[in-house]
């Protein structure tokens, strides 16, 4: 067979000059030549080409825009193939404050609406944490507080400070104690409409009323710490905490904030000189404590603590219970039972899940509220507010001869107002449970009027009651605008709220009776019962 011969290609074109760099001599001699081009020639020039239009290639598919197209018909219309991307340069991000960010993607907006950390217009309430309505919540601001609509500008001072009290109650922790009196009142308030969830927290709370002692402090701040702290707020009346106790303020430490220090003769000897005596206080953080809010708390709530905390607190006359559970010594057993092999199952606790619906006991919570009666026994105004489900045991009188209630003959005599509020802001979107549980409110403070209208006429040899009570309730005429289309669901709305105009309460002893969802109302409208229609 005859031998192949290949021609010899080199991998690395020969090192000729750039034909801009060439000398006209050479390219008019080059071209004034009548000779034909060899065939090594022709491979060499187009070698030449090639080396110098490879840049300009390069350029222009690195600014033309890549067309995308499929192999088959690229290589038909003979289109280059499609340039690989080029890598993008990591650029560092950094915050406002010039910190470099965090690597990885963004934390998901969920993540930042739940964190107390996120900033002021991501940060969401969470929905089942309820929140006062306003100021006037508490009685005791003062006239020109309460009045305003915060558009002053210290109120709008007042506002920022609290949407950022993470920072303040830090950054200005020597300094909080320093703020007037009738500040740090409104401050408190100001907290617990828009504050952050867990509330002022005890240490924040503690540097309020107190100037905490730097170590090694001397001179102004040595001096400012040595303050006595019944001295400073000894116009300190007011003590808006809602939203904040069972969070981040427990009562053992609201307990030490107004207990007055116990001195025993132990600490009169000789282990203090009386240079030390001197600087230790002898009242109370918070001597004259009048009016005290410790409403929206936690589901965890307890009754038998705050029954101990009101022994301390003298003086009180105004306090917020707004949203409190059922009165309970033992809420975490009502499901608890106790067997034995002897008897029947006996309920460890005083209140299961059917003892207020179906069984009208109110035994317990009857019991509870007459032990708070005996301690706090001079208070003037009390708030209840969204308390509907077991307002009944205000006015619980018992079924057996061995039963008591509270004795609205003697306890709480002082007593001139009761707020109860259902809580409950109908709006066009209000479902039809909405709407009777607005009722069965409205009927609980109609049946209240009447049990003092009763206490008060007694006979004069009974524990007659002396002070009228004022309760305050819903007004169910706002609402007068809503549900007038045509639709039956908005008639079934409308026909149960015109129902309080026609017929409230008929009795006058009804108010010993529960309070029950009148059927005949579903029938004028839909003809007949439904199931969601009774309590």
């Amino acid at each position: 067979m005859p031998k192949k011969r290949f021609s010899s290609q080199y991998t690395k074109p020969q090192s000729t000059a750039h034909p801009s760099l060439r000398s006209p001599a050479a390219e008019s001699s080059s071209t004034n030549s009548d000779a034909p081009p060899s065939v090594n020639e022709l491979i060499s020039s187009l070698r030449k080409s090639n080396i110098s239009s490879t840049p300009s290639a390069s350029a222009v598919n690195s600014t033309a825009p890549s067309h995308t197209l499929p192999p088959q018909i690229r290589q038909l219309l003979s289109q280059p193939e499609t340039p690989v991307p080029r890598a993008r340069g990591r650029r560092r991000l950094h915050d406002a404050n010039g910190r470099r960010m965090p690597a990885g993607p963004a934390p998901p907006r969920s993540w930042l609406e739940g964190s107390r950390h996120a900033p002021p217009g991501l940060r969401t309430r969470l929905p089942e944490r309820l929140f006062p309505g306003d100021l006037t919540h508490l009685p005791g601001l003062q006239a020109e507080d309460a009045a305003n609509k915060g558009m002053r500008l210290q109120d709008m001072c007042l506002r920022a400070m609290a949407q950022n009290w993470e920072f303040i109650k830090g950054y200005e922790r020597n300094n909080l104690a320093d703020l007037p009196t009738r500040l740090r009142v409104l401050l408190l308030s100001i907290i617990s409409l828009h504050g952050p969830e867990e509330g002022v927290g005890y240490e924040a709370l503690h540097n309020l009323l107190i100037t905490p002692t730097p170590d090694g402090a001397t001179g102004h701040q040595a001096d400012c710490a040595m303050i006595d702290p019944g001295e400073r707020n000894e116009n300190f009346h007011r003590l808006d905490l809602s939203g904040s106790i069972g969070r981040s303020i427990s009562f053992k430490q609201l307990t030490e904030l107004v207990e007055k220090p116990i001195t025993s003769d132990k600490d009169d000897t000789s282990e203090f000189s009386w240079e030390e005596s001197l600087t230790r206080s002898l009242s109370a953080p918070i001597p004259h404590l009048t009016h005290l809010s410790i409403s929206h708390p936690p589901h965890t709530i307890s009754w038998p603590r705050l029954i101990s905390l009101t022994k301390h607190l003298p003086n009180l006359t105004y306090l917020s219970l707004a949203y409190w559970p059922v009165p309970s010594l033992t809420p975490n057993a009502k499901n608890t039972v106790v067997s034995s092999k002897y008897a029947r199952d006996v309920q460890y606790g005083g209140t299961n899940h059917y003892s207020h619906s179906l069984d009208n006991d109110f035994r317990e919570a009857a019991d509870v509220l007459r032990r708070l009666a005996a301690k706090a026994c001079n208070l003037e105004y009390l708030d209840l507010s969204g308390c509907t489900e077991w307002l009944r045991a205000l006015r619980w009188t018992g079924e057996d001869a061995g039963d008591k209630g509270l004795e609205w003959g003697s306890q709480w005599v002082r007593m001139k107002t009761l707020r109860i509020y259902s809580g409950i802001d109908l709006t066009e979107a209000s479902i039809f449970a909405d709407v009777v549980r607005f009722i069965q409110g409205y009927k609980e403070s109609l049946a209240t009027e009447e049990m003092f209208t009763w206490w008060i006429s007694k006979n004069a040899g009974a524990k007659r009651r002396k002070q009228w009570v004022e309760i305050e309730k819903d007004d169910y005429q706002v609402f007068d605008g809503l549900w007038r289309g045509g639709d039956s669901e908005e008639k079934r709305k409308r026909y149960a709220l015109d129902s309080l105009q026609r017929k409230g309460l008929t009795d006058s002893e009804q108010w010993r009776a529960p309070i029950v969802y009148d059927v005949e109302d579903e029938r004028d409208v839909a003809g007949t019962l439904t199931g969601d229609a009774a309590w």
